[in-house]
């Protein structure tokens, strides 16, 4: 695998790792049993709050999955979550004190998820290179240059996603000034390089979903989005879908490549 004086690092790394997923699952345990009360008492207006602190129950699991429901709440929300925008529009006067514990673990866990990510890639090239140095069948050689190809194509996404975000982001944004979620989230996501991936991401699910499901979460923003113009409607979802397709075609290319035992 790994050559022998890099071992240390990468399993260091993997250890970093997991420290850092540790904190984060600490810190939300924590605030699960002594600060949940606190939180959820200015949830006044929200049906969701309330349905997951029947459903989900007082048991550690179900505490600590309504402390980081809460937490998505304050940050990227889940569509889930749309259908319910007085949850939302709460979470925006959350008290400071409190949106921390919901904040601060899901740092941890994006920066951890990042870390697992990049050695992740550092073990596929180590052991493409091993591959390719030794005798292999063209068919193994055909199975490894699709991964690759998709592995190109969902890093040319991302950067496409990136270059919109920052250069086109303001422009498409400006067609949809009756939607509440994407107002909300200029305020809350901020014009950071994460900040602007998530409202332009947010943006394409939006364009994505059914009239149905928009109806229930931000009717205002229906008929905007019924006259939102061609050209951005294609920047904005032809990288969203290059980036789902290729992650698609990797898995299933590696899954039937093990499966078949073609790259055993």
């Amino acid at each position: 695998m790994i050559g022998p004086h890099l071992d240390f690092i990468y399993l260091s790394s993997w250890g970093v790792v997991l420290l850092l997923i540790f904190l984060s699952e600490a810190i939300v345990l924590f605030a699960a049993y002594f600060r949940l009360d606190q939180m959820e008492r200015h949830f006044i207006a929200s049906h969701l709050v309330s349905i997951n602190r029947k459903t989900l129950g007082n048991g550690l699991w179900g505490r600590m999955k309504r402390v980081r429901q809460i937490g998505a709440l304050t940050g990227r929300f889940t569509h889930f979550q749309m259908l319910d925008p007085y949850a939302v529009m709460e979470a925006e006067i959350f008290p400071e004190h409190l949106k921390k514990w919901g904040k601060i673990p899901g740092h941890l866990m994006r920066a951890a998820l990042t870390g697992a990510g990049l050695l992740l890639i550092w073990l596929g090239f180590d052991w493409l290179r091993m591959t390719v140095s030794k005798p292999t069948s063209d068919l193994k050689l055909l199975c490894i240059a699709t991964l690759i190809a998709c592995v190109v194509l969902a890093l040319l996404a991302v950067i496409a996603k990136i270059y919109v975000s920052f250069f086109k982001l303001a422009e498409i944004e400006s067609f949809l000034k009756e939607s509440y979620f994407v107002a909300r989230n200029r305020r809350v996501m901020g014009n950071g390089a994460y900040g602007r991936y998530c409202r332009l991401s947010h943006i394409s699910t939006m364009l994505l979903l059914d009239d149905d499901f928009l109806s229930d979460s931000d009717p205002h923003a229906m008929d905007e989005i019924a006259r939102f113009p061609l050209p951005l409607r294609r920047l904005v979802i032809i990288p969203t879908r290059m980036l789902a397709y290729s992650f698609l075609g990797y898995c299933v290319f590696h899954l039937s490549g093990k499966f078949f035992g073609v790259l055993a």
